[in-house]
């Protein structure tokens, strides 16, 4: 292997890095890298095996702009085990920001620390910091106030999209940050009826929240002079949260404090946080790993340039021994001190199958971990140069990963509306013909195969129509309600309320994890806009004046949540839940099916209605009303009588939505329910529940 420190060429590195004896060489296992903080002194560790030297420097600021240009102190490090540099300093460095000097490849470069857990402003210079002393009041009691994990549904939103709307009720001063999300009894124009932001959060229903990324990124400045929006996909400090959402981001412990207090106010409403990462890429090449270790966290083609499978100018090397050791880290440690409770990974589709198995198995170990959600997206953005051995964590690779790591399933998603990268193509619900067979499929969470790769649990598949990537639903069918380019996103239009609704209930009805888009329940729009990540706040921001306009579809939406909770068959990740879906035959541009709890004990009664023991679910994409016979009812055609599935249960079916509105008062019980036998009228363009 020869001497690690002597310069090399790109090609040399990947040779170098890609070799068995290299990995075993420096893996390094401890604890220990970073700032490791106590009253009496910090011990500080970098792991540079490369590294021909390595200087530690101390800062009294966190910028050069804020009078602190040159450091008031600088050690040398000394070299010890795997290639890793140390330096202790005595004394109470709480505060204290510092980086290091590496010399490594024939350059010198100063950097922030790869693992430091506080930074300053625009996250240049890392900070040492008493995480103790950054915990808002009652943090270590803070997960006890959540009830037992639910049946998730996931609402995704970006911090500044949740409050920056001026009618969001939130003061202005704590708009589009962290602390909005502490606000109490927030409402639109000072009616209480009307709630807004965490009131409305509750009212809603949903069990997590996902937040787009909240970890230090490159794309916005912190300091705030300059009027800048991004959704944040730009990773430069992975343990530390983001300085622009922080009241203050130029003291490190301010943001520290500010993001726990928002899970902790989640946490208080019932609610849990899952935390969308980012480990595919980094916001550029001129990044903390390149200057620490130049060509090791990256993956390289065979002449010895920069994969860009994700489309970013850069793929990070999961499959290499201490990156993979690093997301495992870096995920722990955000479940452990910020006490998130799900994951989602960017991108996941670049990284390599017994990474993610691992990050799995890492959150398990950890108390309360089987709790914690993992799910990703299944694809990249383009071909990646993984070392050959190693399996992406693709879609068609389902079967390779933990069954308790889900993915988004686009099936679903295009199945329902079309696809998401042509604009005018329609879906089941907005006209397309001959999906019934996908949309079946799509009831089982593609378990049956169908699509091309195979499920291991009836909880893998992430059910969707729309996220922060792409058209909003409501952009997508008004685009798909006309010809016109230009169509008026803003005007009220009953034909894609209607879609609407059918869309939200089928991926609501289906086997899986239901996730939408914050917004999504009330029409959300963004006026065309089909890739706003760095468009300006008021395009990506909750408008709350529109959210109330079309509060009957939230309340849609809402019955959907509360129907889902309430059926314990959709809590199931045994594959032996198909067994208990059978589909009823149906017209064309029709899907109809029953789906029954083998735990009826568990089932929730609603306001003193029976217990569902079995649903009869019904989706009409037609423009008219079909009529279906209903199972076990009088009149029973002899195709359905010969089902032994359709007449296991005794007793009459209870309407619990036409597909316009569940019977749901505001204490979120329901009102007295239709009884029916016979047959039902499934309206056009609508989901028809009955359950019995």
């Amino acid at each position: 292997m020869g001497d690690v420190t002597q310069k090399r060429t790109p090609g040399e590195w990947r040779e170098l890095f890609s070799s068995q004896e290299f990995e075993e060489a420096y893996e390094y296992g401890g604890d220990d890298l970073g700032a490791v903080y106590q009253t009496q002194g910090t011990d500080f560790a970098l792991w540079a095996p490369t590294a021909e030297r390595a200087e530690l420097l101390l800062y009294r600021a966190g910028s050069a702009e804020e009078g602190a240009a040159e450091p008031f102190d600088r050690t040398e490090a000394v070299r010890t085990e795997k290639g890793v540099f140390r330096v202790h300093k005595s004394g109470d460095l709480s505060g204290v920001y510092y980086t290091w000097l590496v010399t490594a490849d024939g350059q010198t470069q100063e950097t922030a620390d790869p693992y430091a857990k506080a930074a300053g402003v625009n996250g240049q210079r890392s900070m040492v910091i008493n995480l103790k002393k950054a915990e808002p009041e009652g943090w270590d009691k803070d997960q006890e106030k959540l009830p037992k994990a639910p049946a998730p549904v996931v609402w995704e939103v970006h911090v500044g999209d949740f409050s920056h709307d001026p009618q969001s009720g939130v003061s202005e001063e704590n708009r589009g940050k962290y602390k909005a999300f502490s606000e109490k009894d927030t409402c639109l124009d000072g009616n209480t009826g009307n709630p807004t932001c965490m009131n409305w959060l509750k009212w809603l229903g949903v069990t997590h929240v996902q937040i787009l990324p909240m970890y230090d990124y490159g794309s916005v400045d912190e300091t705030g002079k300059k009027l800048q929006y991004n959704w944040g996909y730009d990773p430069m400090n992975y343990f530390v949260p983001e300085g622009s959402y922080a009241t203050d981001p130029y003291h490190g412990e301010v943001r520290v404090r500010e993001c726990r207090e928002m899970i902790r106010a989640l946490h208080r409403a019932g609610i849990r946080v899952i935390m969308d990462v980012v480990y595919n890429h980094t916001f550029s090449i001129d990044s903390v790993f390149q200057k620490t270790v130049p060509y090791y966290f990256y993956r390289q083609e065979a002449d010895g340039s920069f994969s860009d499978g994700s489309a970013c100018g850069n793929d990070t090397a999961s499959e290499r021994r201490m990156y993979r050791r690093y997301m495992i880290d870096c995920v722990c440690y955000w479940a452990k001190e910020y006490h998130v409770d799900g994951f989602r990974f960017d991108l996941m589709g670049l990284h390599d199958t017994e990474t993610m198995n691992e990050i799995r198995a890492a959150l398990d170990r950890l108390p309360g971990g089987k709790e914690i959600l993992m799910y990703g997206e299944p694809w990249a953005a383009g071909k990646t140069a993984i070392q050959p051995g190693y399996e992406q964590a693709l879609k068609c690779n389902a079967a390779l990963l933990s069954d308790r790591i889900g993915f988004f399933n686009d099936d679903i998603r295009d199945s329902i509306k079309g696809s998401v990268f042509e604009v005018k193509e329609t879906g089941f619900v907005n006209g397309a013909k001959g999906l019934e067979t996908q949309i079946r499929s799509s009831v089982l969470g593609f378990c049956d195969g169908a699509g091309g790769y195979q499920p291991s649990s009836a909880q893998q598949s992430v059910s969707y129509v729309s996220a922060h990537d792409n058209y909003t639903l409501w952009d997508k069918l008004v685009h798909t309600l006309t010809d016109s380019m230009e169509p008026d996103f803003g005007a009220y239009n009953e034909a894609a309320l209607a879609q609407n609704r059918l869309a939200a209930g089928i991926y609501f009805t289906c086997l899986g994890i239901p996730f939408l888009q914050a917004g999504e329940e009330a029409a959300r729009t963004k006026y065309g806009d089909d890739n706003s990540y760095r468009s300006e706040a008021k395009v990506n921001q909750l408008d709350w004046s529109r959210m109330h306009e079309y509060r009957e579809l939230a309340e849609f939406y809402r019955g959907l949540i509360l129907l889902r909770k309430s059926f314990p068959a959709w809590r199931q990740r045994s594959l032996e839940v198909l067994d208990q879906i059978s589909f009823v035959d149906a017209p064309e541009g029709c899907v109809a099916f029953t789906i029954r709890t083998e735990a009826a004990a568990e089932s929730v009664s609603i306001d003193n209605a029976a217990p569902w023991q079995e649903l009869f679910i019904i989706y009409n994409a037609n423009k008219e009303a079909v009529e279906f016979r209903l199972p076990g009812g009088k009149g029973s055609d002899s195709e359905q009588e010969s089902s032994e599935n359709y007449f296991a249960l005794e007793g009459k079916w209870q309407l619990l939505t036409d597909g316009t509105r569940f019977k749901i008062k505001e204490d979120t019980k329901l009102e007295q329910i239709k009884e029916l036998e016979g047959s039902v009228w499934a309206e056009p363009v609508s989901i028809t529940i009955l359950g019995r």
